[in-house]
């Protein structure tokens, strides 16, 4: 049986946070894929189209993202949200003139549609934009839908008078392709799709609630290790992840910990029910096992500029880097090559390759194409910042002769570890004694 989940009391006293991080529709997130969501609700209001619709799985935010849309509207709008399903024709149109702002009783005897036609046909003479959300319509009578379909087709002056934005799962693509919707889709139709968080999202999304609620270091709190695991488990959905760490935190509390577990993730499964997903999902044995890797386990850390900075362990004998989906450590940016370097496990080292990437590697400025890691190297990686930290590298016995540069260039500064280069080019691995060069 599920067990509730810790109150804010607990989420004070026990982790010194001000409230609780993972409340619905609190400590709301701007994904890169939120604020595109909200530059297409506004692209409904301003476009020609008077229909938009946003699709998302349950529990990815659709009422939050709303609410936030809706706080940055002025009085030129005029807003109605029918947030209930399975209503009936004439309680739809109720609803509708209820969120508008008339008070109605049931059994009021009034035609609600001509009302609402002379609501609307008012407010577009006062230069207003009226906008009606409906959400779950694939939840509705067909009907209905035939109402909501003769609303949107008023016009005044040859000008639309009512803009309308449904919100539903993806089965609402079968209400929109319905032969019934085909006037209401003539004027044009707008899609957005909603999907949920990739792993870095996540991760981001989890340390943003954490700070949020107070929290000076969310990865103290809840480890980036278990970030694989969970986002497995969750399917990156916001209301899933949202439940996942509450359960989480309640079973750390429990424990007496000071930080979420990777035993009390597990917990938090069993409790949740979950467990069933695991079987289901290979990779979610993959991420259990790097959520379970000793620290000293080698591991990437990724910097970008204004994104957080995200960790790859490297728990294979070889991790790809690149642009591509298939990428274990996936730089999106078009100065990365699909397939641009490759981090191989080789003699109780880990080799950095260049795949024969565009842009390339560079390594205190230089570019190369083969290195031998060592724990705190810093390698460019395009725009992005990849450091290697492994405490437990063991140290090359003898120059690996491997480890070049590219293309000998005047002017560039010496590597921490290399002598000052006087008199020699190096290329390709080769260090050539016979020659000297005396100019620069």
């Amino acid at each position: 049986m599920t067990q509730a989940s810790p109150t804010a009391d607990v989420f004070s006293a026990h982790f010194g946070l001000t409230s609780d991080p993972f409340a619905d529709g609190e400590h709301f997130f701007a994904s890169d894929q939120h604020v595109r969501a909200l530059e297409f609700m506004a692209q409904v209001l301003w476009s020609r189209a008077r229909l938009g619709v946003l699709t998302a799985p349950r529990g990815c935010g659709k009422t939050t993202l709303i609410g936030r849309f809706l706080q940055g509207l002025d009085e030129r709008f005029v807003v109605a949200a029918v947030t209930r399903d399975h209503l009936a024709p004439r309680d739809f149109l109720l609803e509708v003139l209820r969120q508008f702002g008339f008070s109605l009783e049931d059994n009021d005897k009034s035609d609600r549609r001509r009302l609402l036609e002379r609501f609307l046909n008012h407010q577009a003479a006062m230069n207003r934009v009226c906008l009606l959300i409906v959400e779950n319509p694939q939840l509705m009578h067909p009907s209905v839908l035939e109402e909501l379909r003769l609303l949107a087709s008023l016009e005044v002056e040859g000008r639309r008078v009512l803009k309308v934005l449904l919100l539903g799962e993806p089965p609402i693509e079968r209400v929109i392709e319905s032969p019934g919707m085909a006037g209401l889709l003539a004027g044009g139709v707008v899609r957005f799709v909603l999907e949920p968080f990739s792993e870095d999202q996540t991760a981001a999304y989890i340390a943003h609630r954490l700070r949020a609620a107070g929290s000076s270091n969310p990865d103290a709190l809840m480890p980036h290790t278990l970030m694989s695991h969970l986002h497995a488990c969750s399917g990156g959905v916001p209301g899933q992840i949202n439940q996942l760490c509450e359960r989480a935190f309640a079973c750390a509390a429990e424990d007496g910990a000071q930080s979420v577990t990777a035993e009390a993730l597990d917990r938090a499964i069993r409790e949740l029910g979950w467990q069933a997903r695991i079987n289901r999902n290979p990779d979610l044995v993959h991420a259990r096992r790097r959520a379970e890797l000793p620290e000293v386990c080698g591991k990437l850390v990724i910097s970008m500029q204004g994104m957080p900075d995200r960790e790859v362990i490297l728990d294979h004998d070889r991790v790809l880097i690149g642009r591509g989906d298939e990428a274990d450590a996936r730089i999106d940016s078009v100065f990365i090559s699909r397939y641009h370097a490759l981090v191989v496990r080789h003699d109780g080292q880990d080799l950095l390759l260049d795949l024969g990437s565009t842009n390339g590697l560079l390594y205190n400025s230089r570019r190369v194409l083969r290195r031998v890691l060592k724990d705190g190297d810093l390698i460019q990686v395009g725009p992005a910042k990849v450091k290697y930290l492994n405490p437990l590298a063991v140290p090359a016995a003898q120059p690996d002769p491997a480890e070049t540069i590219c293309f000998a260039r005047p002017g560039f500064p010496p590597a921490a570890d290399e002598d000052d280069g006087t008199g020699t080019v190096i290329a390709f691995g080769r260090l050539d004694e016979t020659t000297t060069f005396s100019g620069r």
